[in-house]
């Protein structure tokens, strides 16, 4: 089977959340799978943002990896991978001794200890809760992973301090500017050699977290940067104009 695994943000979907390539790249789509191929949406956004945006734009895909890996869906379960609870608490505690700012995701909600900075990606459905603290929810919530926002020095230190203390945890600096707190073995890439062992799947994709999917995709597409291993192209309408060439 042939599968065609995509990111969401800047591979999709534009700064405006609309579609990259618009109904091109919607029919192109709506070919691949009239023509049996299965289609997944691979993204750092929370799994009901991609239930919204596949209803919006009316994509009909029932495969979804969401949190860059932490949470898969298909064959209507969805299965996620959490954070050890005294684990989670630790990290907190440790994370409130620096001048960053923090998120903390579960399977259906991102805690914020004050409103979201306005230059994150719009959610299509708004999950975001304000709370001043997070230790007393911890023990009642199923966290997947802890965003940290901050300046690169500072998010290097915690790196360290991170990887050092806590075995079962992964500390990835996603940007200059924002490190994520993850179970071990977490990647975007985990995730599709979990859901698709024997297919051969085609990832399209634009940032560092994509990366993790060019070792187990039978065709890795990156936009707009040369990376060893990967076929550039200028955007997701070239890449499946690609695909549709073998």
């Amino acid at each position: 089977m042939k599968v065609i695994v995509f990111d969401l943000d800047g591979t999709l979907l534009d700064t405006k959340n609309e579609i990259i390539g618009g109904e091109k790249t919607l029919s192109l789509l709506d070919d691949y799978q009239e023509s049996g191929y299965r289609l997944a949406i691979c993204t750092g956004r929370l799994d009901h943002d991609i239930v919204a945006i596949n209803r919006k734009y009316h994509l009909g895909i029932t495969e979804r990896i969401s949190q860059n890996g932490a949470v898969i869906y298909q064959g209507n379960q969805l299965n996620a991978v959490l954070l050890d609870k005294q684990a989670a608490v630790k990290i907190y505690d440790l994370l409130t001794e620096y001048d960053v700012r923090v998120e903390m995701n579960t399977v259906s909600n991102r805690y914020w200890m004050s409103p979201r900075d306005p230059d994150f990606p719009k959610e299509f459905y708004d999950s975001s809760i304000i709370k001043e603290d997070f230790k007393a929810i911890i023990p009642y919530q199923p966290v997947v992973l802890y965003l940290v926002v901050g300046e690169k020095e500072c998010l290097k230190e915690i790196q360290t301090v991170i990887k050092k203390k806590f075995t079962q945890v992964d500390a990835i600096l996603t940007s200059k500017t924002s490190l994520e707190i993850v179970p071990l073995h977490i990647s975007k890439g985990e995730a599709i050699r979990t859901m698709y062992p024997e297919d051969e799947v085609y990832a399209i994709g634009d940032s560092e977290s994509d990366l993790a999917m060019l070792e187990y995709a039978h065709r890795f597409y990156y936009v707009k940067e040369e990376v060893e291993g990967a076929i550039c192209v200028e955007s997701i309408l070239e890449a499946l104009e690609k695909i549709k060439e073998e």
